[in-house]
């Protein structure tokens, strides 16, 4: 007699999970296959090879039997099992997303700096994960930028593991899992790294790590850092849905960490054309001086000589190989340009810069373009 378990018989307290599992055994037994010791993942595959199976067996019976309605009753089992692991994965996606969403939320108006210390501890917070990590990479050097570790106390691994990564500079070539990562810009899913070759043992060794996940933060197709995470004895290990959650966030962190970036060169930018605007306005407010246009009573229809112009006021002395470099800045040029057409080096450029940044009391190179520019006016319109 072949035994039969139909889905009114499986505990409705049973996970999705276990409840498919329950059904997977029923119509294993049902149709006499040996038992199969599938993993979770594995679920889906499973329930869909039986189902198939099951629809082969109906299709091939001549006549209703015990048999053929057993088998029916199973089917449907398999079928709800399926559409329970698929509302269990959507409402998991879903949950994922608000989870993503709060973790930004809580990010928002953050500077990239603040951003970096921030977004290990909100990853911990959001996802659950007992520890997490986030580097930047250097040409092919990992940088671990900072490790936030949920409960340091109750780790025996926390304090050397943050002493570790505590200015540590690791090349990736003695790092093949994350070399990989930051090359195909994908996450990765370590289950066992003591095992795994791939995997930088002396960071392995000081955190006690048993398994964990990592995933690429790319900014314009570039991989500048990357994200670290686990969940160490006796919290659990890490499955293949943290690393989904782990690739989604990092993948958010990246456009709101882009955004923060263009932001501060925003504001920056906006203080310099705040500073250049307040020097232009200084420069029209100087012109309009009788003193500027009239050096010891003379008019502006006057012709003066070197006597009287050495007269203007707020008028610095610039060399004349100041006065060349300041006319190569005006149009433009880079150092190195400059550097290429006066035959000298960019270390000396600089210095020119300096020098005439301070005689001119200016913070930036617009702002010496245009008070150079008012000086030499200032000059011109003296000795017409």
């Amino acid at each position: 007699m072949v035994s039969l378990m139909p889905m009114a018989c499986i505990a409705e307290d049973l996970t999705e999970v276990a409840r498919a599992e329950a059904v997977i055994a029923a119509a294993g037994d049902h149709l006499a296959l040996p038992p199969a010791d599938l993993p979770p993942t594995a679920l889906g595959c499973q329930l869909d090879d039986l189902r198939q199976r099951l629809e082969q067996r109906i299709a091939l019976s001549p006549e209703p039997t015990d048999d053929s309605t057993a088998t029916a009753e199973l089917l449907i089992s398999i079928l709800r099992a399926q559409c329970e692991l698929l509302d269990h994965d959507l409402s998991r996606r879903v949950r994922c997303l608000t989870e993503i969403r709060n973790a930004l939320g809580e990010l928002q108006g953050l500077s990239p700096r603040e951003m970096i210390y921030a977004a290990p501890v909100v990853l911990s917070r959001q996802f659950g994960f007992a520890r997490t990590m986030i580097s930047t990479v250097r040409g092919s050097v990992w940088l671990p930028q900072h490790l936030y570790i949920e409960d340091e106390g109750a780790d025996p691994y926390s304090r050397p593991f943050l002493e570790y990564v505590h200015g540590a500079h690791i090349q990736l070539a003695d790092a093949p899992m994350e070399t990989e990562l930051i090359r195909k810009r994908c996450g990765a899913f370590v289950p066992s790294p003591k095992d795994d070759k791939r995997t930088f043992k002396e960071l392995i060794n000081v955190s006690g790590c048993c398994g964990y996940v990592a995933a690429p933060i790319t900014v314009g197709g570039r991989a500048i850092g990357m994200l670290h995470a686990d969940r160490p004895e006796p919290d659990g290990v890490v499955t293949m849905d943290h690393l989904d959650q782990l690739e989604a966030f990092a993948e958010c962190l990246a456009l709101a960490f882009e955004s923060a970036v263009l932001e501060e060169k925003a504001a920056q930018q906006h203080v310099e054309v705040e500073n250049l605007c307040a020097n232009v306005d200084e420069l029209l407010r100087r012109s309009t001086r009788p003193a500027l246009w009239s050096v010891s009573g003379a008019t502006p229809g006057q012709r003066h000589d070197a006597r009287y112009r050495r007269d203007i006021p707020a008028v610095p002395a610039l060399t004349v190989r100041e006065r060349e470099i300041m006319s190569y800045v005006a149009t433009g040029a880079t150092n190195g340009q400059i550097a290429r057409c006066l035959v000298i080096s960019e270390g000396t450029v600089k210095s020119h810069l300096k020098h005439i940044a301070k005689k001119l009391n200016t913070s930036s190179r617009a702002a010496a373009v245009a008070v150079y520019a008012g000086i030499a006016t200032a000059v011109t319109g003296g000795s017409r």
